[in-house]
């Protein structure tokens, strides 16, 4: 019944309206000033913060997420799984990428998941997943070039620029480094990227 009416919801074209029911029906938190596309929300605990934009195509299918101010999710991406998926203030998440919420995802304040196809998996065999904590987690200012694959349990510290097409696991936690490669690896340092694009 509850997959029925998002469904139908989905389809709304007035977005005041459309909130409002998400509101009222599934008690979910929604800030001010947000603007929802013709999505799925089907989570048990969904918090968004004011000014969120939120484009067509995107699936939301996970126990809880919450969105910070004025953050931006494109088109044609999938949330799904048990977990929680986090995500800051101010960030942006273009178009066509893939979140694996078996376990937790947490992405910062001010972070770009550019371009398309980027991948990040949290779930492993049986043995990790009790011996090994396998959430994905991303600080402040990370730029993520395209088609990115993160695996299970990788950390990335702020201020960090992940190359297109890497293929990031483990923990970098060293600040204004740039990371890339397969594997990917730390290839320069000291460096901003939002001062030297």
């Amino acid at each position: 019944m509850k997959l029925l009416l998002l469904k139908t919801i989905k389809h709304i074209p007035f977005n005041f309206f459309k909130i409002f029911l998400y509101r009222n029906l599934f008690g979910y938190q929604i800030g001010k000033g947000v603007r929802i596309g013709k999505v799925i929300i089907r989570c048990k605990k969904v918090n968004i913060a004011n000014n969120v934009y939120i484009a067509n195509n995107n699936v939301f299918s996970c126990d809880e997420i919450s969105i910070g101010s004025s953050t931006s999710i494109h088109s044609g991406n999938t949330f799904i799984g048990k977990g929680k998926f986090v995500i800051g203030a101010n960030s942006r998440i273009i178009n066509n990428h893939y979140f694996d919420l078996w376990n937790s995802i947490e992405i910062g304040n001010n972070t770009w998941i550019a371009g398309r196809n980027s991948e990040f998996w949290t779930h492993g065999s049986i043995k990790t997943k009790v011996s090994k904590d396998l959430s994905i987690k991303v600080g402040n200012d990370v730029y993520i070039g395209a088609s990115s694959k993160f695996a299970p349990g990788t950390k990335v510290a702020s201020l960090n620029l992940i190359s297109l097409g890497s293929m990031v696991s483990g923990d970098f936690n060293e600040e204004k480094t740039i990371i890339m490669g397969n594997p990917a690896r730390v290839v320069k340092e000291n460096i901003d990227w939002r001062e030297n694009w």
